[in-house]
């Protein structure tokens, strides 16, 4: 049983009060209601582990191109399709998960060094566009693959290396590189990636290397692409454009990774279907004390669009080399979950850490425990305060599905749906039980995890000849899962929104209803009235045709 769905909020309670009144000994949801990310790699590439990470609650797995090729990441899709299959054999459930193409987007690189080089600080180094540098680099001079470099530099600027390793200084810009000062030293390697905070290159959006991913990837059949380097709206719009046609179901989710890119926030959030925080990327460009805020901030604003948002980076870092994360990290996570993250990216953990299993068993703990410290009824207030402007039913609906969720304290908010973006419109509002998405689009099934409190059941009967008892088809497939998951239990009210027929762009109908089941059985019951239901544990209905608001299902 949900405990946040069932945890019924006091009238004149405060968000102080339920604070304070949080009782660590009370078992937390066992149902999430943020989605997990998990990156596969070599420490997590096999059908047992996969499969022990699923059913542990992974909803989208990651594949990096910055790292891996193609061979590795079609090796990946398909012991995840093999964990897919083992778990409909051992369950009889059509279990989905989405896929993630991460680009590496457009990246200044610097050479191959001729042996080792240990930079300290203080030292000296020439960053040079001379290509006869190309594989000669030492400790005096290395190449860098920009040549523009030298023109949109100056004096004083900041430089990268190696994802923000090295730290440099530009004392002097000449006419074939950069020469810098060591602020911050360490060990150089082969194929850094460099990064110019303060300027603002002017590298194509989609390398030649992401045209040959993005291309992958659509054979692939991938769900959604994590778009790196984007710089502004512009960029996501030639993206779509390189995606064309076939490509057009591929969710774009832009990275912010850059201070260009967040001065442009906005706009970005606006082109993009999704935001992605790498924290990692950013504490490189803003001074580190401002991070937690740009958090909060990004979070905030994604919430309030109602724009599905990512948190990643040292989300559990520890745990790349220790079987527990440091105490830090799990304050952490819990508060990116109360800051108002979707989902939460795992990536060094459990693409290279020795326990990959463990890391995503301990975010799972981890996110339900924060999930109880959420104050549902002023973030619906909020949300709702700021819709401007009129809405259509859908969006209407959404809302009033939520109030109607919290005045009933339904346990489960049941969304029949064609394309799923009924159910990501109620998770807007972030109700405080879950959304159980049913749908026979497999693809809907699989895009709507970016939601917080989606959960896709994919329907794979036939559509019945009568709309309205294929309806009543669906919610009890719905009911009847919630039941197996434990979501539901008897007299539970339960909140149903459906369209009034077939097709998208047509949710206009909701109703709240009463679930029981039959001692023996999983078959559910429901009635539109609380007390008769709870009264009428063993009622038949001869007539299975009847449209009578008692419905018995097979």
């Amino acid at each position: 049983m949900s405990y946040s769905a069932k945890t019924i909020l006091k009238e004149g309670s405060t968000e102080l009060n339920h604070i304070c009144e949080l009782d660590i000994s009370k078992t937390a949801s066992h149902l999430r209601l943020v989605s997990l990310i998990a990156t596969i790699s070599h420490s997590s590439r096999n059908t047992e582990t996969i499969y022990n990470m699923i059913m542990r609650g992974v909803n989208i797995f990651r594949l990096n191109f910055a790292h891996e090729s193609h061979e590795m990441h079609s090796k990946t899709i398909e012991l995840i399709n093999a964990a897919l299959e083992r778990i409909h054999k051992e369950t009889g459930h059509l279990r989905t998960v989405a896929i993630a193409a991460d680009t590496r987007g457009p990246q200044i690189r610097t050479g191959l060094l001729d042996g080792d080089v240990f930079l300290r600080t203080g030292d000296n180094l020439r960053l040079s566009i001379n290509r006869d540098l190309y594989d000669k680099g030492n400790k005096e001079a290395v190449y860098v693959d920009y040549p523009n470099i030298i023109n949109l530099t100056k004096t004083g600027d900041r430089l990268f290396i190696d994802d923000g390793k090295l730290l440099l200084h530009i004392m002097e810009v000449g006419v074939d590189g950069l020469l810098c000062e060591v602020i911050q030293g360490g060990q150089l390697k082969n194929n850094c990636n460099v990064i110019l905070p303060e300027v603002e290159i002017d590298l194509p959006a989609v390398s030649e290397k992401d045209m040959f991913d993005i291309q992958f990837s659509m054979k692939a059949n991938v769900d959604f692409l994590f778009a790196s380097a984007v710089r502004c709206a512009k960029n996501i719009k030639e993206l779509r454009a390189v995606l064309g046609e076939k490509g057009k179901h591929i969710k774009i989710i832009a990275k912010m990774d850059s201070k260009i890119a967040l001065s442009r926030f906005s706009e970005i959030m606006r082109a993009a279907d999704g935001l992605l925080l790498s924290r990692a990327d950013l504490g490189t460009q803003i001074p580190i004390h401002k991070l937690f805020l740009t958090q909060k901030s990004i979070l905030g604003q994604c919430n309030k669009a109602g724009k599905p948002v990512i948190v990643a980076s040292h989300i559990l870092e520890s745990m790349r080399t220790e079987a527990q994360p440091t105490r830090a990290e799990c304050f952490d996570l819990g508060n990116a979950i109360i800051d108002g993250a979707d989902c939460i990216l795992l990536s060094s953990e459990v693409a290279i850490g020795p326990y990959p299993t463990e890391t995503v068993a301990t975010c799972d703990k981890l996110c339900r425990e924060a999930e109880k410290v959420l104050w549902f009824r002023d973030l619906f207030s909020d949300l709702v305060s700021e819709v401007r402007g009129e809405l259509d039913a859908a969006h209407s609906l959404a809302i009033a599905a939520v109030e109607t969720a919290k005045k009933t304290n339904a346990t489960l908010i049941l969304v029949l749906t064609s394309s799923g973006r009924s159910a990501a419109l109620v998770s807007k509002f972030r109700p405080r039980c879950p959304i159980m998405a049913i749908t026979r689009c497999e693809r809907a099934a699989r895009w709507v995890y970016i939601h917080r409190g989606v959960l896709p059941m994919l329907y794979t009967s036939e559509p019945s000849a009568d709309y309205a008892t294929d309806v009543d088809e669906r919610v009890h497939f719905g009911l009847t899962c919630a039941k197996k998951m434990e979501i539901i239990s008897d007299g539970d009210p339960i909140v149903i929104l459906s369209a009034w027929k077939d097709g998208g762009g047509f949710t206009n109908n909701l109703r709240v209803v009463y679930a029981f089941f039959e001692a023996d059985r999983v078959d559910c019951l429901f009635r539109a009235d609380r007390r008769q239901s709870q009264k009428n544990t063993n009622l038949v209905v001869a007539n299975r045709t009847t449209k009578e608001s008692l419905i018995i299902f097979r």
